[in-house]
């Protein structure tokens, strides 16, 4: 790490005795440094471009926002909402019910004696210099807790989903924020949870990270959605920890910032974990969006499917790397995976790329991978029932993205995911 690096940190990290894990995030930034445009794993994110971004940013400062505003940029999906504005929570924009069955959502400071008491450490090692600088610049995280055999289910006894809303709100310069998350199901529980990363135009940097762990028999569907304004750089890790029989179900819906990445690395700790994976990006302009999966079926019998959706307008980027680990000594893990593409301008770029490790014999993969341009017969068909061109382009990429919005819940949060894509189409027409 060079002096210009140690003295980013200094100016990034807050003054002040650090805790124990933030120390060793630290001492990690020392050792590895920020990722390069050599790492394999960033290889289609403009490195450059971020390591820029994150030279010039100072740490965000309190801003304000209406509860009116939240409402349009981020819908409302339930009596569960806690807001944060570039990095903090805000109380007064939040709706939490009491919980008082054995859940809990709010500050790890907050939270009461005798809670589960492993919010902290949970989650593996850092997978990169920013998922680092989130634990070592960030400040208290949100923590949802749910304990053994409780259901936050629209069918259930406690109403759902949980909705987190975080605010990116630019300033007089380029600001930085690091939102974290923490969430554990206990075992045979079940949570619905919606994350959603908004903001404002201007100059503004995300360093996200959420960490989940899932209990024995538990389950989890996360919806996460990234809508930040023009100008934002929008850096998100979400880390997953699965124990036996567990199942996680997410989507992740990529539409806003100038530069987006999403890194979703899950691992099948032991038998019979089951994940399922969707995603939707759709840079126009000349955004970037990369998407990263790594999961690892570090145990036997583990299922997972992943199902990602690239549309790619104008000079944009978009792209998808899923990598696969199937680990010595397991048997009869299944791991499915497609990525489609579809790309609307000749300068725009899609990038796909399968990443499979298959360390063992007993084993069903099978992945592929397309890019393509929209049906010029489809096209023809619609135009000669009298759909103008235009309006047949919409039709043909609202009928692409369907196959993941439509597995979207709740309903409120699909229309209003539907309603910004069908924006997007209708303003991007030739």
């Amino acid at each position: 790490m060079t002096s210009a690096d140690t003295a980013l940190l200094d100016r990034l990290i807050p003054a002040g005795p650090p805790d124990p894990p933030s120390l060793r995030a630290t001492n990690w930034l020392l050792t590895h440094g920020m990722p390069d445009p050599h790492d394999e794993a960033w290889r289609y994110s403009p490195v450059k471009e971020i390591l820029s971004r994150l030279a010039v940013a100072t740490p965000a400062q309190p801003s304000q926002i209406t509860r009116a505003e939240i409402d349009r940029l981020a819908g409302n999906h339930g009596p569960n909402r806690l807001v944060l504005v570039n990095g903090a929570y805000e109380p007064a924009l939040s709706d939490l019910e009491a919980h008082a069955d054995g859940s809990w959502i709010g500050r790890l400071a907050d939270l009461p004696p005798g809670t589960v008491s492993t919010a902290v450490p949970v989650g593996g090692g850092f997978t990169d210099g920013f998922h680092a600088l989130n634990r070592a610049a960030g400040g208290d995280p949100v923590v949802v807790v749910t304990e053994a055999d409780i259901r936050h289910d629209a069918n259930g006894p406690a109403p759902a989903p949980i909705h987190i809303v975080h605010v990116a709100l630019p300033g007089s310069e380029p600001q930085i924020s690091h939102p974290r998350t923490v969430i554990e199901v206990g075992a045979r529980s079940h949570l619905r949870l919606i994350e959603t990363f908004t903001g404002l135009a201007g100059p503004t940097l995300t360093n996200a990270s959420t960490t989940i762990r899932l209990d024995a028999g538990s389950s989890l569907h996360h919806q996460r959605v990234q809508t930040e304004a023009a100008g934002a750089t929008h850096i998100g890790h979400t880390q997953v920890s699965q124990a036996a029989g567990s199942r996680y179900e997410t989507s992740s819906i990529m539409l806003g910032a100038d530069i987006a990445r999403h890194a979703i690395d899950v691992t099948l700790h032991e038998p019979d974990a089951h994940v399922a994976l969707t995603g939707l990006y759709r840079p126009a302009g000349h955004q970037r969006h990369d998407t990263a999966v790594c999961i690892d079926h570090a145990a036997s019998h583990g299922t997972s499917t992943q199902e990602f959706k690239g549309v790619v307008d104008d000079h944009a980027r978009g792209s998808f790397s899923g990598r696969i680990i199937v680990r010595p000594d397991t048997i009869a893990n299944d791991a499915q995976q497609m990525n489609r593409n579809l790309v609307l301008k000749p300068t725009a770029q899609a990038d796909a790329r399968p990443w499979l490790e298959i360390f063992a014999d007993d084993v069903r993969c099978t992945h592929g991978a397309t890019v393509g341009r929209l049906d010029d017969n489809a096209l023809f068909y619609l135009r000669s029932r009298g759909i103008p061109l235009d309006e047949s382009r919409t039709m043909l990429i609202n009928a692409f993205v369907r196959e993941i919005t439509d597995t979207i819940a709740p309903a409120s949060l699909r229309n209003h995911i539907a309603a910004l894509i069908d924006v997007a189409s209708r303003e991007r027409q030739p």
